[in-house]
């Protein structure tokens, strides 16, 4: 395995990991909020997202976002043929996407940490939270597909 394959490999892996963890936040934690409530869901948040998730997420997502450009750029410097540089180009481009959004969500997120129980200004924010999460777990999913598709190319 060459070490341009090792990096396409960890970058698919780390996003993958990535992606799945923003799928369950997207379609399985957020959702809850509208059964238990915005002052139930934000105590949850503030124990899960803003606790071990404050350390967990930030450091997937840079992992994941360094070695998918890293792995693009050293297909650049190898002169890899078109069909591997333009996943790995597009995969590097949503990955920057899904900081972008990030640097939209995670604000309103810390923000939940530091609201009062109110249930207006909670629901507020946690609906402005899961519209720019629901963009970046797009981002994140779209990302690791593009990934299998260069492991695919690259073989």
């Amino acid at each position: 395995m060459t070490p341009l394959v090792v990096l396409i490999v960890a970058a698919t892996v780390l996003n993958g990991i990535l992606g799945g963890l923003g799928f369950e936040v997207a379609l399985v934690k957020l959702p809850t909020r509208h059964s238990i409530g915005a002052v139930a869901y934000a105590a949850f948040a503030r124990g899960s997202d803003l606790g071990n998730g404050i350390r967990v997420y930030p450091t997937t997502a840079i992992s994941a976002a360094l070695v998918t450009v890293v792995a693009t750029l050293v297909a650049y410097v190898e002169r890899q043929p078109t069909d591997l540089l333009f996943p790995l180009s597009i995969a590097a481009l949503t990955s920057i996407g899904h900081f972008l959004a990030t640097s939209r969500a995670a604000p309103i997120m810390l923000r939940v940490g530091k609201t009062p129980d109110n249930d207006a200004l909670l629901s507020a924010l946690l609906d402005r939270f899961a519209r720019w999460h629901a963009l970046r777990a797009a981002l994140q999913i779209l990302t690791f597909l593009l990934l299998l598709w260069a492991l695919l190319v690259a073989r």
